[in-house]
């Protein structure tokens, strides 16, 4: 498929119904524990009563992640497709209504952010930087409305950084559009999932991007044979 040409909003308006399903499949539910590595880390640098920002929340799992440990917390997610954020208004019917008056949900780009400079003392972004282009655009937002000393903790896919692990996840990742087929029905959404995970600047070039956005202690770790890195970076507190 001609990636250039793929709507990602439609695409994720179409696939919203089927999404967690399919990532449960293609990850064998190892996507729900990804997540948790990156809900921890985001919540051991918020302060109390913090202000979290999700960006790109999708079906609102991180958001259910982070109140499954804290209360004190108040959390706006934003995500640039209303289907996804219908689906994750059905489950906090369910699964966070003792919290539902600490969250807030927005249709929004990550690339044009609707709040003040200054406002949120942590930034989650997980499994969506990859899609807003230029990157270099989207963290210069999370910067501008990050507090100063604030974090930023991204969850992403990439390419492995070893060669056996490389050559095995090739293989497979040429499936994985036919696995998200079979379940949601729609596979060009699962062919961009692999052509932008080819393209993304994982690992240290993506650190790289975190510092020419204006970051200060910035790193990664890998996680799942490294087809999965947990990034953080800080915003200079002056």
């Amino acid at each position: 498929m001609n990636s250039k040409n793929y709507n990602i909003v439609d695409g994720f308006n179409t696939i919203a119904p089927a999404y967690d399903l399919a990532n449960d499949a293609m990850t064998l539910g190892l996507h729900r524990l990804w997540r948790r590595s990156l809900c921890k880390k985001a919540l051991k640098l918020s302060p109390k009563d913090s202000q979290i920002l999700d960006v790109a929340t999708g079906t609102g799992d991180v958001i259910l992640g982070l109140f499954s440990d804290r209360s004190d917390i108040h959390v706006t997610g934003i995500d640039a497709s209303e289907g996804m954020l219908n689906i994750a208004r059905e489950k906090f019917k369910s699964k966070a209504h003792l919290f539902q008056k600490n969250i807030k949900l927005l249709l929004a780009d990550g690339l044009s952010l609707p709040f003040l400079d200054n406002t949120f003392h942590t930034v989650t972004v997980c499994w969506g930087i990859r899609n807003m282009r230029p990157y270099s655009g989207a963290l210069r937002e999370i910067k501008r409305v990050l507090k100063p000393g604030g974090s930023v903790i991204i969850l992403e896919s990439g390419r492995p950084e070893f060669k056996f692990i490389r050559s095995l996840y090739n293989s497979y990742s040429k499936i994985l559009p036919f696995i998200g087929e079979k379940i949601s029905k729609y596979k060009p959404a699962y062919q961009f999932y692999k052509a932008s995970v080819d393209v993304f600047p994982s690992g240290k070039q993506f650190v790289a991007e975190l510092y020419d956005a204006g970051f200060i202690n910035a790193n990664y770790e890998t996680l799942g044979a490294s087809i999965v890195y947990l990034y953080s970076a800080q915003k200079a507190t002056c």
